[in-house]
């Protein structure tokens, strides 16, 4: 298989963007719907489960998705676009990247350091580490201000691959279903 260096992206970086997306975005929108919804106790423990099943996928699926980026490398930047972009896409990919591990990762802190078991839907993953106040806190900490500035990140993100899209479809003329 050619490096993503060479030639864009092939097939599986595209199922692996996607998949990584689908749950990441699941698991951030009902993260962001608890917290901020206005949601009452009962509700916000309904949704809770979906959100650490999704967020236990995205850990999983993250750590292949990560490690094949890395083994793979990034698409080679257009030299037409402007350096200050280049650098900025490069920062927006790793931020997001860094996130897909780093989000599971602090809500499954969260959970087992506050003495709770992690659990998706009855099934126990992890048992709890018993109280570790510290790590919980740092754990909440990074959960919470991780959930919300990657939000603006991952906007931009979309903003910016509609753009490209958009400017490949019209300049090509090819259908966007093959651009996706």
């Amino acid at each position: 298989m050619e490096r993503a260096q060479r030639n864009g992206y092939d097939l599986l970086a595209r199922v692996n963007h996607w998949v990584a997306a689908v749950g990441f975005m699941g698991a951030l929108g009902l993260g962001l719907v608890m917290a901020y919804g206005g949601l009452d106790r009962e509700a916000v423990g309904g949704l809770m489960d979906w959100h650490k099943a999704l967020g236990v996928f995205v850990f999983a699926f993250g750590l292949w998705r990560v490690g094949w980026r890395i083994l793979q490398g990034f698409a080679a930047d257009h030299l037409s676009t402007p350096v200050w972009q280049r650098r900025i896409a490069r920062g927006v990919h790793i931020a997001l990247l860094a996130a897909i591990l780093l989000m599971p990762l602090s809500g499954i802190l969260m959970t087992v350091a506050g003495s709770r078991e992690l659990q998706v839907f009855g099934v126990t993953l992890l048992p709890s580490l018993g109280e570790i106040a510290w790590l919980d806190a740092l754990a909440d900490w990074m959960h919470g201000t991780l959930g919300l500035s990657i939000t603006g990140v991952l906007a931009l993100h979309i903003i910016a691959g509609l753009k490209h899209l958009w400017l490949r479809v019209a300049r090509e003329d090819e259908p966007m279903a093959q651009q996706i």
